[in-house]
């Protein structure tokens, strides 16, 4: 997140420099009476949910305050989900699965975005700023299959085409683990084989007693 922020902040800078650049040497005055004003850049960011629920999918909190905060910043947020059914339902009143009960990744992360979602297979690198896959047992069961298989877990190949490619354009990637009871200082998806290869790095943020990593480029 702090990458986020950062990234967020050095575009407002540019503008604001750029704006000042722009208008030349008129006084506030005649600044005022043209009525225009230089756009200021957007970050534009990339949120990766898991579904709806800490237990089953994204915790909904986290990813709330997420939205809130690059909300603040002025970021563009796209939100973004693979198509894949959940690893199980859980019953939240009792912390158990629900028999039976079979539910999709993508429908159920639409709760948190408000139905304005996207297929995780459209998710292109070239069109964001940065990356953020909020907390939740679903990064652990749905993105990937560290809750039952641990350091032999296997990434969601959209979920693993994503990383790769944000760390290969040198972008930051923000993930929360608040809720997946992993071991310091890897996050879930650092695990797997695969995603080592790239050197993917990891900067760890505490807020609370909640973690975020992000990932660390030269």
């Amino acid at each position: 997140m702090a990458a986020v922020r950062a990234l967020v902040s050095s575009r407002l800078a540019a503008a604001s420099a750029f704006a000042s650049l722009s208008l030349g040497g008129r006084t506030p005055s005649q600044r005022a009476a043209l009525h225009l004003s230089v756009p200021r850049p957007a970050a534009r960011v990339a949120l990766v949910l898991s579904g709806c629920g800490v237990y089953d999918g994204t915790e909904i909190h986290e990813a709330s305050a997420i939205l809130v905060h690059l909300s603040r910043g002025g970021a563009e947020v796209q939100i973004f989900a693979p198509d894949v059914p959940q690893m199980h339902v859980i019953d939240h009143t009792k912390g158990q699965p629900s028999e039976g009960e079979s539910r999709n990744v993508l429908t159920e992360s639409a709760r948190i975005a408000r139905g304005k979602i996207t297929d995780l297979a459209n998710l292109s690198a070239a069109n964001h700023d940065a990356a953020i896959f909020p907390g939740g047992f679903g990064a652990a069961k749905n993105l990937s299959t560290f809750a039952v298989d641990g350091k032999d877990c296997k990434v969601n190949q959209e979920v693993e085409r994503v990383l790769k490619d944000f760390h290969q354009a040198g972008k930051p990637i923000g993930c929360g683990d608040a809720s997946t009871s992993l071991p310091a200082p890897a996050p879930w998806w650092s695990w797997n084989a695969a995603l080592r290869c790239p050197g993917l790095g990891c900067v760890w943020c505490w807020q609370g007693e909640s973690r975020t990593c992000v990932d660390e480029h030269p």
